[in-house]
Parts: structure tokens; sequence; C-alpha cells
């Protein structure tokens, strides 16, 4: 046999660790920011139930809530992040945020955004 066949060679063996290797390292980077965002989603669903069986309703504190919930989940909030609408019938919650990805020399920005509806119940 030859050394130039495939996988046989050191070089193309090393090249081919190191695809993998970053393939594992992004896959467990999006797979964390996934979690994060499910979690996140969980968290924008409790807080719209609450907000829909309030009658006086801070909307200040309801956002500060959210921020320190994302916090706790690892995500980067601000308040201008945060909508909250309050009509007759419904409140609704929307939230947007970035995460970042970090490869080496580039990274890589997932954008997330959540959107809950929640009938008032008081």
């Amino acid at each position: 046999m030859s050394q130039n066949e495939t996988g046989e060679s050191k070089f193309g063996c090393l090249v081919f660790l190191v695809v993998a290797v970053a393939m594992i390292y992004v896959g467990i980077k999006w797979g964390e920011a996934q979690w994060n965002y499910e979690t996140m989603k969980e968290q924008i669903t409790e807080s719209s139930k609450f907000v829909a069986s309030q009658k006086n309703l801070n909307l200040i504190k309801v956002k500060e809530s959210i921020i320190k919930r994302a916090e706790e989940t690892g995500i980067d909030l601000y308040e201008e992040d945060i909508e909250i609408t309050v009509s007759e019938l419904y409140v609704t919650i929307d939230v947007y945020w970035e995460t970042p990805v970090e490869l080496p020399g580039y990274t890589y920005y997932l954008q997330y955004s959540v959107n809950k509806k929640q009938r008032k119940r008081y």
C-alpha cells in the first residue's frame, strides 16, 4: 500500500482530528445556547402567566424580574430587549437577545426571540 491513500497519511489524520474537534466544539456551544433559549422560554411563559393574573401591573418590576431570570440562565438582556404590551384581554411579552458563539478568530451571534401572549385572568 502506498502512503497517500485516504486516512493513512499523518497529515490527513491530523486534519480530520482538527475538523472533528472543531465540530464538537461548535456543537457544544450551539447546544448550550439552545438549552439557555429553552430555559428562557419557560421563564418568560411563567412571567406572562404571572403578569396576566395581576390587576395592577408595574411593568418596570416585571422587566427587572425577566432580566434577573435571564442573568441566572446566562443570557445578557437589557430593558430595551423586552417589550410588554397590555391590552384589554391579553398581555404580550416579546423578548429578543443574541448569544455569541466564539470561534477561533470569529464570533458568530445566534439570534433568539420569544413571544408569549397570555389571556388576562382576573
